[in-house]
């Protein structure tokens, strides 16, 4: 019984090119259009994880000790600038006012009585009634009496413009990402109760290496792929961190995204791509790439118009076009809008 090769029978059931396939001419014809394989430079990339960051956020506190009221605002609620967020019960503040208030009453009185006697006193001195001392000692106390007016006048506006922390209100438009206290809790300066961020300015932070970082400059554009968005962002290096961690040996750099896409949230991971130089590749377009019983290969075209199947190692994608590590060489033409039907020795039937 004779033998028949494997290669033979895994090309015929692939519809790969086979001696056989290749010494027969083809009967069956396939529109299709012909492609140069091209060979270009391409930019050289170092890709760096890295992670969402806001470039405005806020820790929002009150000004005033006092228990938390109407916080009605949760995680993940959008807010606008000058939207109340909670606020703080104003009993102290209401009796620093009233407190205030008595103290001017007392000041003005006293003021009105000073009054009285300096100008008692000055129309006795004209008429040297009493002494010179006697004069300006109801002077001085009428000067200060204005000054005690004055001081307590001041003091009024200042509990009356505690009343405006008594509500906190959103400094810009933003999110809430966390609440650290509930009405009823007792508020302190300096304790945070909310943080606000603005998911309309975002940055991307990566750590890099001291060979990449030293490639690195200020308005340097990167490729940023935040993770559950398919389409890549262009970035600005904004920041550029010059002292190294000590542990990881790594620099902290800083991109501003040049535009948020909605969804886009501060900790989404991140990949960053930064150029390092140029290398020469070869490149055929993305359709020309087909997957043939589990083979990644391309259709190549001879000058007898006939395709054969070839298999290939693709590389990274650039663009509508694919690098290709292996299996052609320049000047190779393949089929780049070749249908599933197509197999190989197919005749190619079509323009360049």
């Amino acid at each position: 019984m004779k033998r028949i090769p494997l290669s033979f029978l895994l090309a015929a059931s692939l519809g790969l090119s086979s001696p056989m396939v290749d010494a027969a001419v083809a009967e069956r014809s396939n529109e299709g259009k012909l492609t140069p394989v091209l060979q270009q430079a391409v930019a050289m990339t170092e890709v760096v994880p890295g992670s969402v960051v806001p470039d405005q956020q806020a820790k929002i506190a009150s000004r005033l000790m006092g228990y938390i009221r109407n916080l009605n605002v949760q995680v993940g609620q959008t807010v606008k600038e000058g939207q109340l967020l909670f606020s703080i019960d104003p009993t102290d503040i209401t009796g620093q006012i009233r407190q205030a208030q008595s103290g001017v009453a007392q000041a003005r009185a006293a003021m009105v009585d000073a009054k009285a006697d300096y100008e008692r006193f000055s129309t006795l001195y004209k008429q040297q009634s009493v002494t010179r001392q006697q004069f300006e000692k109801m002077k001085l106390q009428y000067e200060v009496a204005q000054q005690n007016l004055s001081a307590a006048e001041a003091g009024l506006e200042q509990a009356k413009g505690q009343m405006r922390y008594a509500e906190v209100k959103a400094p810009f438009d933003g999110v809430v990402v966390q609440k650290l206290a509930v009405a009823g809790d007792l508020a302190a300066p300096g304790n945070p109760v909310l943080i606000l961020e603005n998911r309309q300015l975002m940055s991307v932070q990566v750590e890099v290496s001291s060979d990449l970082y030293r490639l690195l400059s200020l308005g340097d554009q990167a490729t940023v792929t935040i993770e559950g968005h398919d389409k890549p962002l262009q970035a600005t290096i904004s920041n550029l961190v010059g002292s190294a961690n000590p542990i990881t040996r790594t620099h902290t750099v800083k991109l501003s995204l040049t535009s948020s896409p909605a969804g886009v949230n501060s900790g989404a991971f991140a990949r960053v791509a930064f150029q390092r130089g140029e290398r020469s590749t070869l490149l055929v377009p993305a359709s020309a790439v087909v997957v043939r019983g589990g083979i990644t290969g391309v259709f190549v075209v001879g000058e007898d118009q006939i395709a054969r199947f070839r298999m290939v190692r693709t590389g990274l994608v650039q663009g509508d076009k694919v690098e290709i590590q292996a299996g052609v060489v320049a000047g190779e033409r393949v089929l780049s809008e070749s249908r599933q039907t197509v197999l190989n020795g197919d005749r190619i039937v079509g323009g360049q």
